[in-house]
């Protein structure tokens, strides 16, 4: 996520009613900003509280603000009123209390509809979070969004459970590698640690998400989202997906991962 992000946010939450199109329905508030290729479409509740979808230079993006201090990244329960589930991860904004999706153009589908969309932290998550969302009984201007990243408005494997995150590339049995000296360095005396540098928090582009569906705890049916992730990725795009495909994958015994689906816009996983 672009340094901007918050600079862009401050500009559609604070700006007020002005910086948006007037809704005759109850639906999503709406803006295009063509000088920068910026598509929006927002609701707001009090205390500064608001959903923001965007799609700017061709990138979705699903933003969560006005959340507590110190939630940082969370797996969450929603809940939809209609009965619909979901597993959702997001990640931690550029600033305290903004969450980032990471898989923003399924979550974006499963807002909509109208009526309650309910986030829950399970049990045992270091930092709780339960927070009810009241959405707009309209979506148009979401689909609007979705489009103008194009993005689809269904996709099958939205109907399929997400992994949890105990889901892993590493065998927890290995044992792990030892670290080896930097040069120079001798036996019995530690290395100088590298001075500490300020993370920005970032997420590569959803436009390269892969998908790939559990089978076996096998890596299967891998295949890219967006019509663009080729040429966003570069290279061969099909001998990746061939590379990928029947990765082994390992999860805490009694774990449920048959038929799952797998999510990742890491495009370069390796076997």
């Amino acid at each position: 996520m672009k340094p901007t992000l918050l600079a862009a946010l401050c500009a559609m939450l604070c700006a007020g009613p002005t910086a948006v199109v007037a809704q005759d329905e109850d639906d999503w508030e709406f803006q295009h900003e063509a000088s920068l290729n910026q598509t929006v479409a927002l609701v707001r509740y009090d205390a500064g509280v608001a959903i923001v979808v965007q799609c700017r230079d061709n990138a979705l993006s699903v933003v969560l603000v006005g959340m507590p201090a110190g939630v940082g990244g969370i797996d969450v329960e929603a809940r939809r009123a209609d009965g619909r589930t979901d597993l959702q991860t997001w990640a931690p904004g550029p600033a305290p209390g903004i969450l980032l999706s990471t898989v923003p153009a399924r979550d974006v589908r499963f807002m909509r509809g109208g009526g309650l969309y309910a986030i829950r932290t399970g049990d045992g998550a270091p930092r709780a979070l339960r927070t009810n969302f009241d959405l707009p009984t309209q979506s148009a201007n979401l689909d609007r969004v979705l489009t103008a990243c194009g993005w689809a408005l269904t996709d099958d494997r939205d109907q399929l459970t997400r992994v949890s995150g105990e889901i892993s590339f590493r065998d927890p049995d290995a044992r792990p590698r030892e670290r080896p000296r930097g040069r120079g360095a001798r036996a019995g005396v530690p290395d100088v640690p590298e001075p500490a540098v300020p993370v920005v928090p970032t997420l590569p582009p959803a436009e390269r998400q892969m998908s790939c569906v559990l089978q076996d705890l096998k890596l299967t049916g891998c295949r890219f989202d967006h019509p663009s992730a080729a040429a966003l990725i570069g290279g061969d795009a099909s001998r990746l997906l061939e590379q990928v495909e029947g990765t082994q994958m390992y999860a805490p015994d009694g774990t449920v991962t048959e038929g799952r689906v797998f999510y990742s816009v890491n495009a370069f996983i390796r076997r």
